[in-house]
């Protein structure tokens, strides 16, 4: 059944992650200042003038090809540079391809298909920040790179407690930072220098060096999906200038 803000729910009306993220979008543009982009920096068609987020979604697929990606290029420019709520209104506009590459995931899929969903909007919301975007079809590359990542992470076979590294049983003599030649060495140096702690290294640990779902590891960590995506993000800018700091001592 579809809600009035376009959100297709399931048969148990439990909203999935793409739900709630249709959810938000749609809040953003129900508001009287509804966020605006500047027409005259797109340009390629879009009206000279400021466009809210709500005419933008009706112009979008009106615009030839060259248009819709210098919309999107700005879309991603005001994401990186000034955070929400452009990342949400992002991830809104891409919806309905993205409801697709979720259908596809989960095609087949024995486990909870919720977890994908919440992999794919997270991993859209990280092409967001670093996908290159110089190349023609913006919104299918930022597509493309979400669905590759939870494709990946989906065919995975071993197990998240296989995995987890523990950190205590880790010796206490580890060789400088860049020289250690363990991605986990790394990590266990890092909590005992107080950069990141132990939560935060299972965090990146598990989804980076081992591909685990964010969705899988942040609820064994017992956080929520978003919590658990903002402390990552927090935790890998500390320890990336940490290993900086110290390949600039060694």
């Amino acid at each position: 059944m579809s809600a009035s803000n376009g959100t297709i729910c399931s048969s148990t009306n439990r909203p999935t992650p793409l739900d709630r993220a249709a959810q938000a979008f749609g809040q953003i543009c129900s508001r009287i200042n509804a966020p605006t982009v500047d027409g005259r920096r797109i340009g390629h068609g879009v009206p000279r003038r400021r466009v809210n987020v709500r005419e933008l979604v009706e112009i979008l697929p009106l615009l030839e090809a060259d248009g819709r990606d210098a919309v999107w290029r700005e879309l991603v420019r005001l994401s990186r540079e000034h955070g929400e709520p452009w990342p949400t209104i992002a991830i809104g506009i891409a919806l309905p391809g993205l409801r697709t590459a979720a259908a596809r995931l989960t095609r087949g899929y024995a486990g909870d298909s919720g977890d994908l969903d919440a992999e794919l909007v997270t991993a859209f919301y990280e092409a967001l920040r670093s996908a290159d975007i110089g190349r023609h079809n913006v919104c299918g590359g930022l597509r493309a790179v979400a669905y590759n990542q939870v494709r990946r992470m989906r065919y995975g076979t071993v197990s998240y407690s296989a995995r987890t590294v523990d950190l205590d049983a880790l010796p206490e003599s580890i060789a400088p930072v860049t020289r250690c030649g363990h991605p986990d060495m790394v990590l266990a140096k890092a909590v005992r220098a107080a950069v990141i702690d132990r939560r935060e290294a299972e965090l990146i640990g598990a989804t980076r060096l081992e591909d685990l779902p964010l969705t899988t590891v942040a609820k064994k960590l017992g956080m929520a999906v978003t919590t658990a995506w903002c402390r990552r993000r927090s935790a890998e800018t500390r320890l990336a200038s940490w290993i900086k700091e110290n390949d600039n001592e060694s």
